[in-house]
């Protein structure tokens, strides 16, 4: 004896399955943050080969060099703090983050990038990280650099249409104190 059923006309208040039901479920997409939105911008420029006719105002703030207390320059400044011993490094990585700066200031896009992330890291770094620099050790500063700019400006970037890593990000660090933007000294 063979069991049939038929559901010709059937109707339910949901699906009519015959068997096991399997459902898509999709997650919604987070929105782009400010700066992926603005590597997708960036990608479209290269890609047509769009380049800025000038320097926005926000990134040409921090191409001026200015002086608050004397100390000019990345290696006075590492000296004044007693980290001269970075010094070759950190022109090494200075220069990285130089060249990459000039690279990709073609793009509009990518100047705000940059403009977003040196204001970031100016930020972080003069109101968070440099009014504790007398009470804690080196390892302590060098903590709080990498984990209040150096580890969020490469998740932030990554590598997507350039490559910003973690010697790059330190980098900007020590372009800024050679713009006098940053200091170790107190």
């Amino acid at each position: 004896m063979s069991l049939q059923v038929d559901q010709t006309g059937a109707t339910a208040h949901g699906d009519v399955v015959g068997r096991d039901k399997i459902a898509h479920v999709y997650a919604a997409s987070a929105p782009l943050t400010k700066v992926e939105q603005l590597l997708q911008k960036l990608q479209e420029e290269v890609a047509n080969n769009e380049h800025a006719k000038h320097t926005i105002e926000a990134l040409a703030h921090f191409q001026k060099r200015r002086t608050h207390d004397g100390v000019d320059g990345l290696e006075a400044k590492l000296t004044a703090a007693d980290r001269s011993d970075e010094f070759l490094s950190a022109i090494e990585k200075k220069e990285q983050f130089a060249k990459l700066l000039e690279r990709w200031s073609m793009y509009a896009s990518a100047q705000e990038i940059f403009a977003h992330l040196l204001a970031k890291a100016e930020f972080e770094f003069t109101y968070v990280i440099y009014p504790q620099l007398a009470d804690i050790s080196r390892v302590k500063a060098n903590e709080l650099v990498r984990d209040q700019i150096i580890v969020p400006v490469v998740e932030e970037c990554g590598s997507t249409v350039f490559t910003l890593n973690h010697s790059t990000a330190m980098g900007m660090i020590y372009w800024l104190a050679e713009q006098c933007f940053v200091r170790w000294h107190t």
